[in-house]
């Protein structure tokens, strides 16, 4: 099962933003380096080049982050891709599933064999697909010890 990551309203928008900031440096590049509107025309071509190069590596990175980022549940264990960049827990190394009673994000504590200290992540998910992984992490992490937690009341500034 493949769950989508959810970085949240305002992360996507800003996301969106720097995507639709480097299309229109790509688009104003491309017009500088081709001479078609003369008052956009440039006699550096290396420069708009490179700041054409750079904008599409960016958005690639961008859309990559918004479209290619989740977590699923392997045989072998909870692999989160975040863009790129891929990481798996073995389901053996997670000995702690909190989650939060308000908001039901989920949290997992892991440590790696050999390992001394645990590490703990939040999943980034949207709350349904929260309530969907949680059961089949329950099930797959059979050692782990799972918890509901209520979080601390925020203090009203006077």
């Amino acid at each position: 099962m493949r769950y989508r990551m959810f970085f949240g309203w305002i992360k996507t928008a800003m996301i969106v933003v720097i995507v639709l900031a480097g299309a229109a440096i790509i688009v104003l590049d491309s017009v500088m380096m081709s001479g078609a509107v003369p008052a956009f025309s440039t006699a550096n071509v290396t420069v708009a080049a490179v700041s054409l190069a750079a904008a599409a590596l960016i958005d690639i990175f961008a859309l990559l982050l918004l479209f290619n980022s989740y977590y699923k549940l392997r045989d072998d264990g909870i692999f989160a891709m975040m863009a790129v960049f891929g990481d798996n827990v073995a389901y053996n190394d997670v000995d702690r599933i909190s989650v939060n009673a308000d908001t039901h994000e989920v949290f997992i504590s892991w440590k790696r064999e050999g390992k001394g200290e645990s590490s703990v992540i939040r999943l980034n998910l949207s709350e349904k697909d929260a309530k969907d992984i949680l059961p089949e992490l329950e099930r797959r992490c059979a050692f782990a010890i799972v918890d509901t937690f209520i979080p601390p009341a925020k203090k009203k500034k006077d």
